[in-house]
C-alpha cells in the first residue's frame, strides 16, 4: 500500500483499459476501496498527480468531475455494495486534453446514464455535469473488468520537470507495476 491506501490494480482492469490508452501519455492509475471516504482520497491523488502538469482551471474541473464519477461508482455499482469492492482511477494527457477514467465493479441492474434530476433533488446531476463540462465522455462495460466511465477535458499542459514527471510510477509505489503505473 502507498500513501493513498491503494491496493494493486486487477490484471483484467489493466488489460481492458490498455486499448483506450494507446494514444495517450499515461500519468498513473490507482485502485481505491469502494467507500464514500475514497472520494476525498481520489481528489487528493488526482490533484497531486496533475499539479504542475495542467493549468489550474483544468485541474479544478477534473477533480470536480472525478468526485462525481467516483461517488456514482460508490453509490450505484457493486464497488460500493460489497466489502471487497474497488474503484480504479486512471489519468493521462495527450493532444491538449486530460483523459480520466473510473472503472468500478459494475452493476447487475444498471449502466451509467444521465438522469433527469428534479429541481429540488439533492442528487442525480453527476453525469449531467460530466456531459456539460467535458469535450467527450462515455462508458464501457466488460463483464470481467467492470464498468468504465471516461471523460476528456481540454488543458494547456505545463512542464513539470521534477522527479514526479516519471510515468512508470516507481516514485510512488517502489516499482513499475504498482498502482501508479499503466504498464501491462
Amino acid at each position: 500500500m502507498n500513501t493513498y491506501g491503494q491496493a494493486t490494480c486487477r490484471y483484467e482492469r489493466r488489460r481492458a483499459t490498455a486499448a483506450r490508452w494507446a494514444v495517450l501519455h499515461p500519468l498513473g492509475h490507482a485502485e481505491f476501496a469502494g467507500l464514500a471516504c475514497s472520494v476525498a482520497t481520489v481528489r487528493a491523488w488526482a490533484r497531486d498527480l496533475l499539479t504542475g502538469r495542467v493549468d489550474d482551471s483544468a485541474l479544478d474541473d477534473v477533480v470536480l468531475l472525478l468526485s462525481e464519477v467516483v461517488t456514482n461508482s460508490v453509490v450505484h455499482s457493486d464497488s460500493g455494495r460489497t466489502a471487497a469492492g474497488s474503484i480504479t482511477v486512471c489519468l493521462g494527457l495527450g493532444g491538449g486534453m486530460i483523459h480520466a477514467e473510473v472503472i468500478d465493479d459494475g452493476s447487475a441492474t444498471s449502466l451509467p446514464f444521465v438522469r433527469a434530476a428534479g429541481p429540488d433533488s439533492d442528487g442525480g446531476r453527476g453525469l449531467l455535469l460530466v456531459e456539460t463540462m467535458s469535450t467527450a465522455w462515455g462508458t464501457h462495460h466488460d463483464p470481467e473488468a467492470g464498468t468504465a466511465v471516461w471523460f476528456h477535458l481540454p488543458t494547456n499542459e505545463t512542464n513539470r520537470t521534477d522527479e514526479t514527471n516519471r510515468t512508470d510510477g516507481a516514485n510512488r509505489t517502489g516499482g513499475p507495476d504498482g498502482p501508479g503505473s499503466l504498464s501491462s
